[in-house]
This record gives C-alpha cells, structure tokens and sequence, in this order.
C-alpha cells in the first residue's frame, strides 16, 4: 500500500466514524410539550376564550347567536373546552357541540367569524402560527357537530 492509498484509506475510515458518531446520539430527544402549553397554558386559553366570546357576542356577523346568553358561564365553557381538546388538565364536562349548539340554526359563515376571532385573539397572545393551525384542525373537526350536520 502506497503512502498515498494509505491517507485516502484513513481519511475514508476517518469519515466514516465520524460519520456514525456524528448520527448517533446518546442523548434522547425530549417529547414535545402539548398543544396546550405552546398554546401558553390556561392563563393563555382563558383570556382567549374570554376575548372571544366578548367579541363574537357584538360582532353583527354573529351576535345573534348569543342574544339571552350567559357569557360568564359560556367563557369558563369554552377555555375548559380549549383546555380539554389542546391535550390539557381539563376535563371538559359540557354538554356535546351538537347538544351546545341544537337549534340555533348557525351557518358556516359564523363559524367562520368564530373562526377569525380565535385566531386574532391567539395571535394577540403570542402564539406562533403551528399552534394555531394545529388547534384551528382540531376546532374544524367539530364543524359538523357545531352546524348540527
């Protein structure tokens, strides 16, 4: 073996291990945090859901919906829903979205409006774009309950 052929082999094995080390780790990755605290935990989903219902329950687009309502109570509902559907501590006890929403005839439209005043109000709490996709699919999956379909 050449001197040559010799510092190309070594480079080679050289490469090699580095290649093995460098792709192995012995560190395990840590678990990503739930959807519930990149969503900024119940502090977070409280005021989102208390700007929400505040801002729904004026909106002319979607207020009628809320006439006679006691919102109060129908904002503690929604942040323990939140809570409950971002993988939370909550334990959602209300009644189902097609039970919640029976009768009231909503259209997609308001939904959509509903829609809009979550994701303006969770990116007024900081919460970057991913999160709020991913809880706006989770949301969306409901629709069919919601609109009673």
């Amino acid at each position: 073996m050449t001197l040559r052929t010799a510092s190309v082999t070594a480079l080679f094995a050289a490469g090699a291990l580095f290649g093995v080390t460098a792709c192995s780790s012995s560190v395990p990755l840590a678990p990503q945090a739930s959807l519930f605290a990149r969503l900024g935990g119940m502090e977070n989903l409280t005021a989102v859901a208390d700007e929400v219902v505040s801002k729904v329950s004026i909106d002319p687009r979607s207020r009628r919906t809320f006439e006679g309502v006691n919102l109060a109570r129908l904002k503690a509902s929604v942040a323990s829903h939140l809570c409950s559907v971002s993988g939370g501590p909550c334990k959602y006890e209300g009644d189902s979205m097609a039970l919640a929403h029976r009768g009231m005839a909503l259209t997609v439209e308001e939904l959509q409006v509903m829609g809009e005043h979550v994701d303006r109000a969770l990116i007024g709490r900081g919460v970057a774009r991913k999160e709020r996709e991913e809880l706006e699919a989770i949301l969306d999956k409901l629709s069919g309950e919601v609109l009673n379909k």
